[in-house]
């Protein structure tokens, strides 16, 4: 990498990029050109929905009681097994429950068998290897039981969540007679949810494998305790994220599925606490989008010259750049810390603003196509605070706002 510091009268010698921000409140960039005010009426209304409460499995009772049970339990989720394999274990299942006169009486006599037959050990959990083998921990026994009773026709989800106070843990829930059940094969506990008291407490869902609600060209799912959009399914260049879907109140937008490649502009309103904890599809699901907005009533997240900030009282912490955003005009914050932008393909500069102190080592890592970083004269940057960047890279010293605007011809 050639890092090399440039003083502002050599501009006019470089090649600049085209590269967009939303309205800046500094002077013009090389090649920046600013795009009008977010309009205000492209945030979602607050429509008094409430926000889910209660325990989590009082929480994941509300989003199933709102379900259309047969699409939301018509597909195998993240299942992984073949047709013939499939085949093996409903053929099996077919016996097993031939003389089950109801549903619930064959729900209740998968369970069993499968609390009964396999083994707690740390083995395959693919549904498959686990019935063949009779060994499986709870991933392995929820999988087995899903692939058995879907085999009949009955519904049932996947959930993952906690065992309280155990750990990470995986069960099941069944749909028979008109009613949702809890069933935790690995600890032999089946449940009415009418009588949830039993086991509220104990098991705690965090998700769902499957789509709970499909509207008005969005999926929503229950991810990370959280409502959340999974899919966007739209021709608009611009996406307001809703607020509320059967009358609850949407607090993520973490979507697993690639977004239309149309959308270039998101509009995000007070209601979203969260675009993601573990696994945040907006940075690597959205290859369109140049932009971001965040609805200033909003207490969890801001947005600043279209990329996204976490709040934390006072401080504000870099969290989704757009993927389609070539220039980066960050927020001023005292330091720049480790990876706060790593991995990103599509960013050419970057703008660091005046109040700015120091940039740490790799602040800026495997970011292949960055070549320029306008940082104003007293910021300490380390010796290693780019890397990965473009071979032709330059840091471009002076009087931030001061910085000509050069246009391509």
């Amino acid at each position: 990498m050639r890092k090399t510091l440039l003083p502002l009268f050599a501009l006019a010698t470089l090649l600049f990029v085209s590269c967009s921000n939303d309205n800046s409140e500094f002077l013009s960039t090389p090649g920046v050109v600013a795009p009008e005010e977010p309009t205000r009426s492209l945030f979602p209304e607050d429509d008094g929905a409430p926000r889910l409460s209660g325990t989590f499995a009082e929480q994941a009772q509300t989003l199933l009681a709102q379900v259309n049970v047969a699409e939301c339990t018509d597909t195998m989720g993240r299942i992984n097994i073949t047709p013939e394999q499939y085949a093996e274990i409903k053929a099996f299942t077919d016996d097993l429950v031939a003389e089950c006169s109801s549903q619930f009486a064959a729900a209740r006599k998968c369970y069993t068998w499968v609390c009964e037959n396999i083994k707690y050990e740390y083995t395959d959990n693919d549904p498959y290897p686990v019935f063949k083998n009779r060994t499986g921990i709870c991933q392995g026994y929820s999988n087995l039981l899903f692939v058995m009773l879907h085999s009949q026709g009955i519904p049932s989800l996947i959930t993952n969540g906690y065992l309280n106070p155990i750990g990470g843990h995986a069960w099941n829930y069944v749909y028979c007679a008109d009613k949702w059940y809890v069933a935790d094969a690995t600890n032999k506990g089946f449940y009415s949810t009418s009588r949830i008291d039993d086991f509220k407490n104990t098991l705690m869902p965090y998700s769902f494998d499957a789509v709970l609600y499909k509207e008005n060209g969005c999926w929503f799912d229950y991810n990370e305790r959280q409502l959340n959009i999974c899919k966007v399914e739209s021709d608009e260049s611009i996406f307001t994220v809703p607020f509320s879907v059967k009358g609850i109140r949407v607090t993520s937008f973490n979507p697993s599925i690639d977004l239309p490649s149309n959308i270039r502009e998101v509009y995000i309103g007070k209601n979203i606490e969260t675009l993601g904890e573990n696994s945040v599809g907006l940075v690597n699901k959205a290859p369109g989008v140049e932009y971001i907005h965040v609805d200033p009533e909003n207490e969890s997240l801001a947005s600043y010259l279209g990329a996204v900030y976490l709040k934390s009282g006072s401080d504000y912490q870099l969290y989704v750049i757009p993927q389609a955003m070539k220039c980066l005009e960050m927020m001023p914050v005292e330091t720049i810390y480790k990876n706060t932008v790593y991995r990103h393909n599509g960013m050419e500069v970057v703008i660091i603003p005046p109040g700015t102190k120091s940039i740490e080592d790799w602040a800026f890592e495997y970011c292949p196509n960055l070549k320029i970083a306008y940082i104003p004269d007293g910021v300490s940057v380390a010796n290693n605070a780019f890397s990965g960047v473009h071979p032709d890279f330059v840091i471009i010293r002076g009087d931030y706002t001061n910085i000509p605007q050069i246009k391509e011809d």
